[in-house]
């Protein structure tokens, strides 16, 4: 995995406004997701949001953290932290390995994003990390 120059000066502003140690990030027009070590989520947020609001402040666009796990379940978890999942399962096909995401019909819309984003996030990270595709159902 390799960091542009562009992303490696966005992780840098970001650990300085947080204090989190980050472990990548990923940067488009609208948003930037950035993947913390295990353990800095709170730290990244800080007290009552402040840290995460002194970002968006800083980079004026949509900022998504998501902490790392060397586990793909638990990375999966904490991508779609924001919307309960009712079943994981882990299929090992021909084609390659593929992550089956099962949430409540009624958070799909969530789970989903706007325009698809946080789908296409999770399959993006999930792909980056462990070389497995995202089906959301």
């Amino acid at each position: 995995m390799k960091l542009t120059n562009d992303e490696i000066k966005c992780i840098s502003l970001f650990q300085q406004l947080t204090g989190a140690s980050v472990r990548d990030c990923v940067i488009d027009k609208d948003s930037a997701v950035f993947v913390v070590s295990e353990g800095e989520l709170g730290r990244a947020i800080g007290k009552g949001g402040s840290a995460i609001m002194r970002v968006k402040d800083a980079f004026r666009r949509r900022i998504e953290v998501v902490e790392h796990a060397e586990d793909p379940e638990r990375f999966v978890r904490n991508i779609f932290s924001a919307v309960e999942i009712k079943n994981l399962k882990i299929d090992e096909n021909p084609g390659g390995k593929v992550i089956y995401v099962t949430v409540d019909p009624r958070d799909r819309g969530m789970a989903i994003g706007r325009n698809g984003d946080r789908v296409k996030m999770a399959r993006m990270l999930m792909q980056r990390y462990f070389e497995m595709d995202v089906k959301l159902f």
